[in-house]
């Protein structure tokens, strides 16, 4: 059994980051993937395993994309 920190495990959120055929295409602003997305985030009340573990690791939604280290990295300043 894999833990929730586990991002090898079988709900990796790099699935979703990367891999995912509906998730991927709605970040890149395809408008069918983001309706079916929004469909699946309302049936399963909070998305796939794999949407709600990239939530859990990144803190952001499986349509938005990632924040890139460098704006993390200018809220110290």
């Amino acid at each position: 059994m894999s833990s929730g920190n586990d991002r090898g495990g079988l709900f990796s959120p790099e699935f979703c980051e990367k891999h995912c055929p509906i998730c991927t295409r709605a970040r890149a602003g395809h408008r069918l993937a983001r309706a079916l997305q929004r469909l699946e985030l309302r049936l399963t009340g909070g998305g796939c395993p794999w949407g709600r573990a990239r939530r859990r690791a990144y803190g952001v939604e499986p349509h938005q994309p990632r924040p890139s280290r460098d704006e993390d990295a200018g809220d110290d300043a």
